[in-house]
This record gives structure tokens, C-alpha cells and sequence, in this order.
């Protein structure tokens, strides 16, 4: 049975890129795999993408808004600790070629994504810019109680679990769009992967890692990279 060693990561957070970095250098897997796919990858390396306009006419208005916002809510974020989203990402697959270890980008094609995003109700895409504008204010928590967070540390498992749960109560198909279709395809790709590899470290937001570990509980031996 392959091994499979997750590192859940913040995309905005300086602890992330630490713990890929380390946790590739003691493992010493056979493969990396991380949570992009290859068009998002080469963004992340040269920062160069589709034209606004292909993509607008891809996704349609509505969810172009949506889109656009959702990347300056992480961009915003990102400013604030100095970290380029993504930037664990980039040095997961850096450090593996440095080593001369397999790379595999695990993640549905992002075309599919933006099209997925397009079927969502509009109610439900207006419900989002709502509670990412008042969550940018800091008007609204999706806690019990306000909760001080180190943007440049990963959050514990229980937040995320707890956010990642009044995610799927509030935005139903974003949820499934965003997190469970994509730890399908995540977990189906990491289950090939495991055929031909011994032990595998992957890299992934952290919200979804308890979908995948569901997913893939009797096909791999799991070990969860511990945090800094």
C-alpha cells in the first residue's frame, strides 16, 4: 500500500511554503503531487494567463464578477503577509525538481472549474460577494465568537473543519463546485498515482483534506505532515 503524506497549506501563508519545503526534504517521496492543474501551474510561474475578456466569455457575467473578486479577496489577503497565493504550490514543484523527484498536478483543468461556476444560481453568487465584502470589513465571522487568526500561520484543523462546514450550510453549490467535485477528481488521480509510486507527498488547501482523506481512506496509508 503507497504512503501518502499531506501537507495542508494556506495559499496567502509564509508557514506553508516552510512546511512544503521541509516536508519534501524529509520525506523524500517518490512523487510530489499538488492541488493545481497544468494551465494554473504555468500561471503561477510566469504570472501570465487568459485575457480577461476569453474568460468573461467563457463563464458568462455573473460568475466573471465572482471570479474576479474572489482572486483580489486572496490577492488582499496575500499583500498582507508578503506571500503570493499559490506560492507554496510553486515551491512544492521547485523543490521536486531540485531533487529530481516525479511531479503530478492533481487538480481538475480550471477551464471546468469556470464553467461550474457559471450553472450557480445567482442568488447564490450574490450571496458570496455579500459575505466576502463583509468578511473584508470585518463585520461577519463564521464562528460562535471573534477569532484572532496569524494570516501567515495555517489555520488548526478545527477551524477549518468548522469554516469548511458553515461553507457548505451557506453556499451549497459553491461548496460542491469549489471543494467536493474537486476532491473527487483529486483523490481519483492521487488513487493512479498510488499505483505506481511508494510514497507520495501531497500538497493542498487545507479544506480539502478531510474530503480527500474520506475519499481515499482504504487506498493509501496516510500521514499527515505536522506543522511547524
Amino acid at each position: 500500500m503507497a504512503e501518502l503524506i499531506i501537507v495542508p497549506t494556506s495559499h496567502v501563508a509564509g508557514q506553508s511554503v516552510a512546511n512544503v519545503k521541509h516536508a519534501i526534504e524529509r520525506e523524500n517521496p517518490d512523487c510530489v503531487a499538488v492541488e493545481l492543474d497544468i494551465s494554473r501551474y504555468h500561471y503561477l510561474r510566469e504570472r501570465r494567463g487568459e485575457s480577461p475578456f476569453t474568460i468573461m466569455r467563457t463563464m458568462g457575467v455573473s460568475a466573471f464578477l465572482v471570479y474576479i473578486l474572489l482572486k483580489r479577496f486572496q490577492n488582499y489577503f496575500g499583500r498582507k503577509t508578503g506571500i503570493l497565493p499559490g506560492s507554496e504550490m510553486r515551491e512544492a514543484v521547485e523543490k521536486a525538481k531540485e531533487m529530481g523527484l516525479a511531479v503530478a498536478f492533481v487538480d481538475q483543468p480550471i477551464q471546468i472549474t469556470l464553467l461550474k461556476i457559471r450553472t450557480i444560481p445567482l442568488r447564490e453568487k450574490m450571496k458570496l460577494l455579500w459575505l466576502l465584502a463583509k468578511s473584508v470589513l470585518g463585520i461577519v465571522w463564521p464562528w460562535d465568537k471573534r477569532v484572532e487568526i496569524d494570516l501567515n500561520r495555517v489555520p488548526s484543523k478545527g477551524i477549518i473543519d468548522y469554516s469548511m462546514n458553515y461553507f457548505r450550510k451557506e453556499l451549497p453549490n459553491f461548496y460542491r463546485v469549489l471543494v467536493s467535485e474537486r476532491d473527487e477528481v483529486m483523490a481519483r488521480n492521487l488513487k493512479e498515482l498510488s499505483k505506481r509510486f511508494n510514497k507520495i507527498v501531497c500538497v493542498i488547501g487545507a479544506g480539502h483534506e478531510t474530503g480527500m482523506k474520506n475519499l481515499l481512506r482504504v487506498n493509501v496509508k496516510f500521514k499527515r505532515y505536522a506543522m511547524a
